[in-house]
């Protein structure tokens, strides 16, 4: 009777992660387009103070801040006060933080269009002497973009709404919204009809409100109980805010680390590029977590929070453990891979328009070093639900702020006391926050492991054991056929990064004929070595696989 219950909570994760993945899958391929043709339109000298500093540095940092600081409190109390108490009470809570939260968003706002130097000067080395143009262009996004934070927070709040109610695909879909609109101001409005920077800035500002609006569909059937309200003195508000205190210290370091790492450490090395490198290098790890682990982040947290209330700490482990273990048999071999196929990747995907050679190249670098990243990355999504779910939001925090500043320290001993220039300094930032992750995942996993049984130290040595062997064989066949292609069918990515002037060279058709091999033969020894080390999990995501496509054969028969 247990093994069905199970197995029925396993697939109502697994599908739900599934139709989450879909989402990110649209939401994904529209930000990797969006990326694509901000890299092919905007000169470095324009990408980096808009979409690297105003953009992602400021304004998207503060709407993280809020996001990751009201989301975990948020859920868990909303699905206790509709389970316990009613939809009604769940939703007299929700109106109180939409309206806390958009008074404090307005608060933010307005401070950024009135002192955008005290941002600049924050999140930068740049001074309005000594880089006139960034500046200027910086200050003037900076004003025109702070509205957009508004309905980019308000929108990530009405996000977990949604997935409280299990509607994941439209959630994830508003953010996939946002991103064409700003496809559509690079492509449409600067390249078709030839406006200058204003094209973009209006396609983030709509696609912002259009985050909302698509959230807003899909919560038709509520939207009649959405008023704002003003009573502070919610039992389950006042909850959440105690709750929040722990978070919202931790997440104000992480945003300090990666701003630190991406924008301000950077910003001491005087050669263009650099920062813009260091953000399409990372562009693939994040493009793969929110692919797989962060869905399944987003699918487990409720069913999370329903074993938390029922106190079932047997069924919990079993949940966090196999999913850790999963995703690990994946990523720690394809983190290899794709971090030996990092170079042409970038080269591929960016080289073109305003960006060269140079700064493709020097994006790869980075690529390979961020995407070792990804195992404990995923790892980490689902071992900061398990957390969040059983609220233990301040060991969270305090690790997180341990963990970011091991990263800070990295980059500031390497950067600014030793000086390392370009290529290295991307290395360095990358490196450092890969090590800052590997730690804080480490941490949490012995930290769960205190009050929940799971990852049992006998099993878990002979897994990871199995997985050190399966990472090196699938990285020996990738680099082996990798190495092997470009000998046969040179590619020219050698030779362009020895001359420039042989950028004419480069063949993408053999660039992907490389990477399409390579990645195919790192796949057929994945398989091929977990069978040999006698791996469950390979084998059970083929049976599930299986299992459902022959059970789909089935049904649609009868």
């Amino acid at each position: 009777m247990n093994t069905t219950k199970h197995k029925s909570l396993a697939d109502r994760i697994i599908g739900a992660s599934l139709v989450v993945g879909a989402a990110h899958i649209l939401l994904k391929l529209t930000g990797f387009i969006q990326v694509k043709f901000a890299a092919y339109f905007l000169d470095s000298s324009v990408y980096e103070p808009v979409m690297v500093v105003a953009f992602t540095g400021v304004i998207n940092s503060l709407f993280l801040i809020g996001e990751e600081v009201i989301g975990p409190s948020f859920l868990t109390i909303f699905m206790k006060e509709k389970e316990n108490k009613s939809e009604k009470a769940a939703w007299d809570y929700a109106n109180v933080t939409f309206t806390f939260q958009a008074l404090c968003l307005l608060m933010v706002i307005a401070t950024i269009i009135i002192w955008p130097d005290f941002y600049i000067k924050l999140f930068t080395k740049w001074t309005e002497a000594e880089n006139p143009e960034r500046y200027q262009l910086l200050r003037t996004s900076l004003r025109v973009l702070a509205p957009s934070l508004f309905f980019l927070s308000i929108g990530s709040t009405t996000y977990i709404l949604l997935n409280g109610y299990k509607k994941f695909f439209l959630a994830a879909f508003g953010d996939a919204s946002t991103k064409i609109c700003i496809i559509l101001g690079l492509a449409v409005g600067m390249r078709l009809f030839g406006f200058g920077i204003e094209a973009l800035f209006f396609g983030i500002l709509i696609g912002s409100a259009a985050k909302v609006f698509t959230h807003l569909l899909g919560m038709l059937g509520k939207l009649r109980m959405l008023r704002p309200s003003f009573n502070w003195r919610n039992p389950a508000f006042q909850t959440m805010l105690v709750l929040m205190l722990p978070l919202f210290a931790g997440i104000i370091f992480a945003k300090v680390r990666d701003n630190f790492n991406n924008i301000y450490i950077l910003t001491h090395i005087d050669q263009p590029g650099v920062l813009m490198a260091n953000d399409l290098g990372r562009k693939l790890s994040s493009t793969i977590q929110w692919l797989v682990p962060y869905a399944l982040q987003i699918a487990l947290f409720p069913f999370l929070c329903e074993l938390v209330s029922k106190d079932d700490r047997q069924k919990l482990g079993e949940i966090l453990s196999s999913s850790c273990r999963l995703l690990l048999a994946v990523f720690v071999p394809g983190a290899v891979a794709l971090a030996i196929l990092g170079m042409p990747i970038s080269v591929l995907v960016f080289l073109g328009g305003k960006t060269g050679i140079e700064l493709a190249s020097w994006a790869g670098i980075s690529t390979a070093c961020y995407c070792l990243v990804l195992p404990a990355a995923a790892v980490e999504c689902v071992l900061m639900q398990g957390s969040f779910a059983d609220q233990k939001t301040v060991a969270v925090t305090v690790i997180g702020i341990l963990s970011s500043l091991c990263s800070v320290l990295v980059s500031y001993l390497f950067i600014v006391v030793i000086g390392v220039k370009a290529q290295n300094a991307l290395v360095v930032v990358a490196l450092g926050f890969v090590l800052s992750r590997c730690l804080k995942s480490i941490a949490l996993a012995l930290w769960l492991r205190r009050t929940t049984p799971m990852f049992p130290t006998g099993p878990t040595m002979v897994f990871l054991l199995k997985l050190a062997v399966l990472a090196i064989a699938v990285g020996l066949v990738t680099w082996g056929v990798s190495t092997a292609v470009d000998a046969v069918l040179p590619d020219g990515i050698s030779a362009a990064i020895a001359d420039h002037a042989k950028t004419g060279a480069i063949s993408r058709l053999r660039i992907a004929v490389r990477i399409a091999v390579a990645a195919g033969a790192g796949g057929v020894t994945f398989l091929a070595a977990g069978f040999v080390l006698r791996l469950e999990e390979p084998k059970q995501m083929i049976r599930w696989t299986v299992g459902k496509a022959i059970a789909k054969i089935s049904r649609s028969k009868s």
